[in-house]
């Protein structure tokens, strides 16, 4: 069954590429589908849920504008913790 759980978030971010990498609970198969320019949510294929995030010229959107807020339209369960 899927739920909600932020307990386990690893966030990487790789400063060459300036790409911020969100992931929710543990490694697994993906499928991103981008929601906006430069931001892809990443999906478990088997539930749908969201396992993902990946926002790209991170640090440039931040720079561009330091107070804006990146908003990231999420459709269904954010973590899948099981098969």
């Amino acid at each position: 069954m899927a739920e909600k759980n932020l307990n386990n978030i690893d966030i990487d971010y790789d400063l060459p590429a300036d790409v911020l990498y969100c992931s929710f609970g543990p490694p697994q198969e993906a499928v991103g589908e981008e929601v906006a320019e430069g931001i892809v949510v990443r999906r478990n294929p088997e539930t749908n849920a969201v396992i993902g995030i990946t926002i790209v010229n991170f640090s440039q959107r931040f720079r561009e504008e330091p107070h804006n807020i990146v908003s990231v339209p999420i459709e269904g369960p954010l973590v899948s913790t099981g098969r």
